[in-house]
């Protein structure tokens, strides 16, 4: 006996010690979610358009070699117009060395000063895209978490039914061959069993294919999860206001807030692109020094020896000032305004459907303390029905089509506190996200909320 209880404690160690928490799921989709590593790259290449808009306004400085080769023939007798001597017939090679540094400062561009604002607005929302999709990956892996969870115990639930019906079917086997129950019976029997096994193939499939969506999360398949603790406490919204949350969601939600600098983006490409009606002024210096070498004992204009330097300077100030372009201006002007509508009319959609989102949230939490509740009396109550249905049936005052339905309302009841249980944990998260304030702290929170 004490052998038998000691592997039976060793086995109860083993399975839970291999059971698998919240946190160490939502651990291992921060570094494996594709959607939340996407959404990581996705703002680092965003933020890079901030340094890039502002090296448009920076000094911009290049230079340029050319090193060019020349080669003259000379014929014909002269004199040299300088020295007076005779100059031969002969052959020239010119070897000349042009070396350019060019300087050029913006002064005034209106689109580029735009551009750097609106560079600056995305840069911020890719700051609260990354923020939300954080939630929403919170939000994702306890919603599949608890998939699996539901399904476990929907799946005992239909085991113990089918179970039921089975050992309700042999009786009536064996009392069907010495003449108590008719054909009938038998059949009713017979298709109430099926029925459960048809329930019990659906929710091992519905249970591995829950399990295949955690995988494409974490990328780590989970065989065992730790279990919902049966006294989680089901506590209301706080503050127990549904308007404060829904002036919280306002104020906090990440997506709203995404999308506030999207429209601030779009109002600076209207800028932009006005901008083509305003003059642009830079400034932009040049030194320019050539270095000449003449061979074969040809002198040009560089009267040293064959060789010379010349060395240029300037500074200028460059101001354009378009006049026409085929009217292109104005219609991309009007393009950009169009945009800024259409960038509204988004940031309207997502207030509204955050704020629904929001209230939705709450009532479903609120009403799913009650539901619950409720559902915990009908679980009771149900079963109690189906022990005196059972014990009526037995003495022959009540029939088997009464007491298999009573067992299949028994399923279905279970099943409703089930999917309750877990429904509620979810309304929880989707409020916080919706309110913008689910943080680590609330999966910790619902952490201790498992059996460790």
């Amino acid at each position: 006996m004490k052998k038998s209880i000691l592997l039976a404690i060793c086995i109860i160690f083993s399975v839970s010690a291999h059971a698998t928490q919240l946190l160490e799921v939502y651990q291992q989709a921060l570094i494996s979610d594709p959607i939340f590593q996407q959404a990581i790259a996705q703002r680092l290449s965003t933020k890079e358009g901030v340094p890039i808009s502002i090296a448009a306004l920076l000094p911009t400085i290049s230079t340029s070699v050319n090193p060019t080769v020349t080669h003259s023939a000379i014929s014909g007798s002269a004199l040299d117009s300088i020295s007076g001597r005779s100059a031969n017939p002969r052959n020239n090679t010119a070897r000349t060395y042009n070396l350019m540094l060019t300087a050029t400062q913006t002064v005034f561009n209106y689109a580029q000063f735009a551009s750097v604002s609106g560079a600056r607005s995305l840069s911020k929302g890719a700051d609260a895209t990354l923020n939300a999709a954080l939630q929403n990956l919170m939000v994702r892996v306890a919603s599949a978490y608890f998939a699996i969870l539901r399904d476990e115990d929907n799946l005992s639930y239909s085991k113990a039914t089918k179970a039921a019906f089975a050992q309700q079917l042999n009786q009536i086997k064996q009392q069907f061959k010495v003449g108590l129950k008719t054909t009938t019976d038998l059949y009713t029997a017979q298709a109430s069993y099926d029925s459960a096994v048809a329930n019990y193939i659906t929710t091992q499939t519905i249970l591995a294919n829950d399990r295949e969506n955690l995988r494409a999360i974490t990328n780590t398949y989970y065989p065992h999860l730790s279990s919902l603790s049966e006294k989680f406490p089901l506590t209301s919204p706080d503050p127990h206001d549904i308007e404060k949350w829904v002036h919280t969601s306002e104020r906090q939600n990440w997506t709203i807030k995404s999308s506030q600098y999207n429209v601030q983006n779009a109002l600076q490409v209207i800028k932009q692109q006005f901008a083509g009606h305003l003059p642009t002024v830079n400034i932009q210096g040049s030194l320019n020094r050539e270095y000449q070498n003449n061979i074969n004992g040809y002198q040009s204009l560089l009267d040293n020896g064959g060789a010379g330097v010349i060395t240029n300077k300037a500074v200028a100030i460059n101001i354009s000032l378009p006049l026409f372009a085929g009217g292109g201006v104005v219609a991309q002007t009007n393009q950009a305004t169009y945009d800024y509508q259409v960038a509204q009319q988004q940031l309207e959609q997502v207030i509204r459907s955050t704020l629904n989102a929001t209230r939705q949230s709450y009532l479903n939490v609120t009403a799913g303390i009650s539901q619950i509740a409720a559902d915990k009396e009908t679980v009771k109550s149900t079963i109690s029905s189906l022990r005196g249905m059972e014990a009526s049936y037995a003495v022959g005052t009540e029939t088997l089509v009464n007491v298999l339905n009573q067992q299949q309302n028994v399923f279905q009841a279970q099943t409703r506190y089930a999917i309750d249980r877990y429904a509620f944990v979810n309304n929880v998260l989707q409020l916080k996200q919706a309110a913008g304030t689910l943080s680590f702290e609330d999966l910790q929170a619902i952490n201790q909320w498992l059996i460790h």
